[in-house]
This record gives C-alpha cells, structure tokens and sequence, in this order.
C-alpha cells in the first residue's frame, strides 16, 4: 500500500482492518507541516455510520503510524509528499509485493519512472467510470445524475483509462458537506474491499466489466456548483 498521509488513507485503513485484508508491506508518504489534498484540519464531528454507509466509519486525523504499529503492519516512510520522486521510485521498485493499493495525494499524476517500476497500483476512483473521469468527478454526478459512485481501476498512462475491476453506484451521502474527507473516501474504501475480496476468493483480479473507454473527463469543479450540489434540494 502506498499511503499519503490523508482522510482517504484513514477510510482505507480502518476497511481493511475490519475486513482482515491488511497490506503486508505500507510506503508512508508524509509531508511534514505542509498542507496537501486530501488533508482534514481536524476537529469536524464525524457523521455516524448507516446501513448504506458503513465504511463512514472512521476517524480522518487519526495518526496513522501507531495505527501501523499496532496492527503489525511492516512500513516504511519516505520524507517527502512526492510520489515521483526518485527516493519513492526506488522505494517502490525494490519492494516484494507486485500489487500495491494506491492512495496518494490528491491532485497527482503517476509519471512514467513511477509507472515503469515493475508495479501494479490499484486505485479507487472517486466516480462512476467510464461516464466520469477527472477531478471532482462526484459533484457532477450529482448534479448531472444525482448519484454517488466509486470504481476500481489499474493505473496507467491515461488518466482514469486504467482497465476496471469494479464500480459501484451509491446513494446520496446523508450529509455532503462531509462528502470530500468522509463520503467519497468511503465510497472508494467500500469498493477497494469487494474488489481485494473478489480477488481472494478467486485468485485473480475481475475482469468480467467492459473496457473502460468514453465518458467524459471533468475537471475541478467552480465553488459555487460545489456550493448547489452539496445544497442538495434545501
């Protein structure tokens, strides 16, 4: 598991631990006292859990290297928020696993060194593919479709062109001013889960989906339709 130190990588952390699918090697990518994407302040009340949104439950400030330490988690950490930097490439490139789930920084592209490095990076994409692809791609679905979706992909070259694995729609989160540190890190930890489960059970990763190809790529969404997709129907 690559692990940036944000929300997302707290969602994924606490689904994999319930479910008992830990990583058996972790990249700790941490940047120091500099705000990155992907980042809480801290201290906003954490919605409950429901039926429909049970990987909700997680906290996105809780430190993450004591909660590496007590599940045994055997990681190490590289002193930069770089994921191409040439220290992260070689860190990766030596590693054992061959599959590494990715949750980066928001906002970052794999260059080629990265891509080239004998690796497979497993990323769960904030949106229903291939209908959206991009940034922010959630807010759009709401507006355009009102629907909520996550989708599993290998990355590649393409941005969010990877082959699919596994998509799922969700329902409107219960409150969308959580949407960016809790909904969408729950939606894409929820389909991390079915998609290392599907592979588990069958000993190889899904492939029954169609190609991903079309849709529309979006890019990082005005604040003021933001402002009406999380306003909703008030």
């Amino acid at each position: 598991m690559i692990a940036a130190d944000t929300s997302r990588t707290r969602a994924y952390l606490a689904a994999l631990e319930r479910n008992r699918l830990l990583p058996s090697w972790a990249l700790l990518l941490e940047a120091g006292n500099k705000a990155m994407p992907g980042q809480t302040r801290g201290g906003a009340p954490r919605p409950p859990a429901t039926a429909d949104w049970p990987e909700a439950d997680f906290d996105p400030s809780r430190p993450l290297r004591p909660w590496l330490d007590r599940l045994g988690v055997n990681y190490v950490v590289a002193d930069t928020a770089d994921i191409n930097a040439p220290l992260v490439v070689d860190l990766i490139a030596g590693c054992e696993p061959e599959v590494l789930v990715y949750s980066g920084y928001g906002g970052v592209l794999l260059r080629n060194a990265m891509l080239s490095a004998g690796k497979r990076f497993l990323h769960v994409h904030g949106g229903y593919l291939p209908d959206f692809k991009g940034s922010t791609t959630n807010y759009f679905s709401i507006l355009t479709e009102r629907s909520f979706g996550a989708s599993a992909i290998f990355l590649t070259a393409e941005i969010d062109g990877g082959p699919l694995l596994c998509r799922r729609h969700f329902p409107l989160p219960p409150d969308r001013r959580q949407i960016d540190h809790v909904y969408d890190s729950a939606a894409r930890a929820s389909v991390l889960v079915e998609t290392l489960r599907a592979w588990r059970q069958k000993g190889a990763w899904p492939s029954d989906l169609p190609a991903n190809r079309g849709g529309r790529t979006y890019y990082v969404i005005h604040p003021v339709l933001k402002h009406i997709a999380i306003l909703g129907d008030a």
